[in-house]
């Protein structure tokens, strides 16, 4: 996960921190890991692509629910092999422009 993906965690955390709910950070972080560890990229490269002003062009967007919540947006892309989450979103936050 790059630094931004992260922060994405982090800031999530402190908005759930204001409603008194528990820290989800670390769940989520081990929860997208295996979503992408159980892909066969070779055969379905899954969601869809997005473009975001000030990020790279290509990015692609999943949906990954976590218990009974809504799904989370995460922004990622594959370089040579890898898999570099960029942004995790809160489906109710606020859409990147």
């Amino acid at each position: 996960m790059r630094k931004s993906a992260i922060e994405s965690l982090l800031e999530l955390d402190r908005r759930r921190e204001t409603f008194e709910l528990p820290p989800l950070a670390t769940h989520l972080k081990h929860t997208i890991h295996a979503y992408f560890q159980e892909q066969d990229f070779t055969f379905h490269i899954p969601g869809q692509q997005v473009i975001i002003h000030k990020l790279p062009v290509d990015l692609r967007m999943v949906f990954i629910s976590i218990g009974k919540s809504a799904p989370y947006k995460v922004f990622y892309r594959i370089t040579s092999q890898n898999i570099e989450v960029f942004l995790i979103r809160h489906p109710y936050q606020k859409p990147l422009d």
